[in-house]
């Protein structure tokens, strides 16, 4: 409607925040809210492209946070995040980011400190969700497989991985032409490269289908040793949302505790201008 009100951002960032509520309650499954940004992404409507970018950008800011989060929030980060790499709502730098996120966190000993040890989970739960697209960034692959404690917990997990390097490997020495069509997300070896120190090439390709499970368990397919992340029962806390969402999921405080690292500057405003036009 053009004589409709331009969005307000404090508008936008409520209903975005409204919706994460709704996961962290319980009352909606990553799955539902990953259709619905589906729908929103590619939305006529503005209002619903605002709340798609909010959602997007307050999800990748919180990642310095995810530390400090309850179990439960942080398995349902975990997996929301991994969804969004799966079914291509992130690309181009905004996927190499979260590629990037990912192998962060899985480089983090999971014995070294409750911090650690979260931050190492939560890439475990996303890597789960998107394990079908491994075989894409074979490069991605080799770095995930020389983490030394997760060849050590999770040899079953290294194995899986390593075979689909090899059949990707064994593929392309048959046909050097890529036989995958740009996807819609725009993926390119450049612009995720860049993100990731040029180190991983990213061809084109499209994936489908979703990790149904949110309950407990990380999917429900486990990959290898995923099966051997066992949860404890979630504090009895309630995410209330505010700014950000990780910053009101009300942990405490823990001392010495350290944070993650998050991008320079100059890599976020990229960052933001990027989802700023993901509808685009």
């Amino acid at each position: 409607n053009a004589n409709s009100p331009p969005n307000q951002p404090d508008e936008i960032e409520e209903a975005a925040n409204a919706y994460f509520q709704k996961i962290y309650a319980s009352e909606e499954s990553a799955r539902e809210v990953v259709e619905m940004l589906k729908r929103f992404k590619t939305s006529g409507s503005s209002r619903e492209n605002d709340i798609f970018a909010c959602m997007i950008h307050n999800l990748f800011d919180e990642y310095r946070f995810f530390s400090k989060y309850p179990e439960k929030e942080l398995r349902i980060t975990g997996i929301l995040f991994g969804l969004l790499i799966k079914e291509q709502l992130v690309s181009s730098i905004t996927l190499g980011i979260a590629l990037r996120y990912v192998l962060e966190a899985l480089r983090k000993p999971p014995n070294q400190s409750p911090q650690s040890g979260k931050m190492f989970r939560f890439g475990m739960f996303a890597l789960e969700q998107f394990k079908e697209r491994l075989h894409e960034w074979p490069q991605y692959c080799s770095h995930i497989v020389q983490i030394g404690h997760l060849r050590e917990g999770y040899a079953a997990l290294v194995g899986e991985i390593e075979t689909a390097m090899d059949d990707n490997q064994s593929a392309g020495s048959v046909s050097t032409a890529p036989t995958a069509p740009t996807g819609a997300s725009g993926i390119t070896e450049s612009s995720v490269g860049s993100v990731l120190g040029g180190e991983i090439s990213v061809p084109s390709s499209s994936m489908g289908g979703f990790v149904s499970s949110t309950t407990g368990s990380v999917g429900s397919a486990p990959l290898g040793g995923l099966g051997k992340i066992e949860l404890p029962p979630p504090k009895p806390k309630k995410a209330v949302f505010g700014p950000g969402l990780g910053r009101a999921v009300n942990a405490p405080a823990e001392q010495n505790e350290t944070q993650n690292e998050a991008p320079p500057d100059q890599i976020l405003d990229r960052v933001q201008f990027l989802i700023n036009n993901l509808s685009i």
